[in-house]
């Protein structure tokens, strides 16, 4: 009977260890702008991502519904910059790809192409940063 009882608790360890998880963090390498609210597919990434630094990683499980996406899955990311104690809100115009077993970094430069969804007004970054 302990023979069994061990089989079947190396069974359950291993189908437990089975499970894919994913991670995603986001670099900012605008030199002079703070992002803030960063989210990626309504999943938040970080409160706020200093010049240079990059976010602690995010884990994304295979069998959690908590965040209601499914992997793979294409998301923009979406963040307010800001600079000179002004908030501009912005998404990206690309998508990020997240696979299965995927570790992720975005990296949001002066060169990432971006839109204010509430303007329809689409630039890099670098022009945003320029008119601030």
């Amino acid at each position: 009977m302990k023979k069994y009882i061990s089989i079947l608790c190396v069974v359950v360890f291993v189908l437990a260890s089975c499970e894919k998880e994913s991670e995603i963090r986001v670099q900012n390498m605008l030199p002079k702008a703070i992002i803030k609210n960063v989210e990626w597919g309504g999943i938040p990434i970080s409160s706020q991502i200093l010049p240079g630094q990059t976010s602690e990683a995010i884990t994304i499980y295979e069998n959690e519904s908590y965040y209601d996406i499914k992997l793979p899955a294409s998301k923009p990311v979406k963040f307010y910059i800001s600079l000179n104690g002004d908030l501009v809100y912005v998404q990206t115009k690309a998508s990020f790809r997240l696979n299965e077993d995927d570790d992720r970094t975005i990296v949001i430069a002066d060169t990432t192409q971006v839109f204010n969804p509430l303007l329809e007004k689409s630039s890099s970054l670098k022009n945003l940063l320029k008119n601030e």
